[in-house]
């Protein structure tokens, strides 16, 4: 478990598969990402049973540590201890957690797990261009754009612009002094 001082990350397991269905089946949330959805709890049974042993990803759920709830997900994918990077994802599924720090917090333990536990040295996202509040998010938490791949990737009837965008491990450390500490 990874915790923070609002939530705690913990692997993802077979009785969060009916959060991640819901979250992701919900129309408000999924505008942002690039699920084929609808998705069913056998499905996602089967990409748990799957992913779960697969070393070049980490998939954990999101948990508010007041109300012991499961609030979203995040995780860590094509983990590349060779190059040492790994693409980031986080959403927050429980429409009233949103917008109160929880996906900021959420990365941050992430990243320090990366850094620290993984000993990652960039951690990469790709984000739809349009997305203002995970770029917004991205930028907060320290990450910058590296570029703009355009017409990337086909979602929602359109072809999208999206952004990568990185942090390296020497940049977090300039402005999350203290996250050595921790590890």
């Amino acid at each position: 478990m990874l915790t923070g001082e609002k939530v705690y990350l913990r692997l993802m397991e077979e009785r969060d598969i009916p959060y991640k269905v819901k979250w992701i089946n919900n129309p408000e949330i999924r505008t942002t990402l690039n699920f084929d959805y609808p998705i069913s709890e056998l499905g996602t049974r089967k990409w748990l049973n799957t992913v779960s042993t697969n070393p070049s990803r980490k998939d954990f759920i999101i948990v508010h540590r007041v109300k012991n709830q499961p609030i979203g997900y995040t995780g860590l994918i094509n983990i590349d201890t060779k190059s040492s990077k790994a693409e980031i994802y986080t959403g927050i599924g429980e429409k009233q957690f949103q917008g109160k720090g929880l996906a900021y917090e959420s990365r941050i333990v992430l990243l320090r797990y990366a850094f620290f536990e993984l000993s990652l040295n960039k951690v990469y996202a790709y984000n739809w261009v349009e997305n203002d509040a995970i770029v917004h998010l991205n930028k907060k938490v320290g990450f910058k754009i590296e570029g703009t791949l355009k017409e990337d990737i086909f979602s929602h009837g359109e072809l999208r612009d999206r952004y990568i965008m990185s942090i390296f491990k020497r940049d977090f450390l300039k402005k999350y002094p203290c996250s050595r500490d921790i590890y």
